[in-house]
């Protein structure tokens, strides 16, 4: 009886130990898919990276286009300066060498013959001529009113408007010139000289 109870008490005790192994194994079990419920795949972690360094690139993509448009805005601006002074030169040279060209000197340093004046403004043949976008030569006096000479009023007038290209966004240079013409006095010729100024106007150029 004895040895009977004894393997009896043996065979309770072996199927009682695997049953615990088995709870065990399956809580272990359990527990793990529990863990890689809340575990990030290997695979998703490198497809987080893969768009973080996408994401960087494109950020130093942007930051160098801007950098590259600010450039440009700063060489644009640098050209159209340099336009603008290249212009407002040709216009001094304009204003200082008119009265020294065959076509209006009067033979005198800085002299312009108003005759002349009066026969070349508004020339067609002369608008290649000029370089600049506009040219008046106007006589200085106390008169308020500016009226253009023309062959009906000449000398009774005045300001010459000599050239317009009809541009509107024009900046204009001056010098001081001698204006001189042909007047009759009691039979007698000579030259009557006045004070006179010419206005070049040259277009400026604006960034867009």
């Amino acid at each position: 009886m004895k040895m009977t109870s004894r393997k009896g008490n043996s065979r309770f005790d072996l199927k009682e130990y695997k049953m615990i192994v088995k709870s065990k194994r399956s809580q272990m079990k359990i527990q793990v898919l529990e863990n890689h419920r809340f575990s990030v795949p290997q695979s998703s972690k490198g497809q987080m990276k893969i768009q973080e360094m996408a994401f960087m690139l494109l950020a130093v993509v942007i930051l160098f286009a801007l950098a590259g448009m600010f450039f440009l805005a700063i060489l644009y601006n640098d050209l159209i300066n340099s336009a603008n002074s290249l212009e407002k030169e040709k216009a001094i040279s304009t204003a200082v060498n008119l009265a020294n060209t065959p076509e209006f000197s009067c033979g005198e340093t800085l002299c312009i013959d108003e005759d002349k004046l009066l026969v070349m403004q508004n020339r067609k043949d002369y608008d290649e001529f000029w370089p600049v976008a506009s040219l008046v030569v106007t006589k200085i006096s106390n008169d308020k009113e500016k009226i253009e000479c023309n062959e009906k009023n000449y000398p009774n007038c005045n300001y010459f408007k000599v050239y317009d290209k009809g541009i509107t966004n024009v900046e204009g240079v001056e010098t001081f010139v001698s204006l001189c013409r042909k007047d009759k006095i009691n039979e007698y010729i000579y030259n009557k000289c006045e004070l006179g100024r010419v206005l070049v106007g040259f277009e400026k150029k604006q960034p867009e």
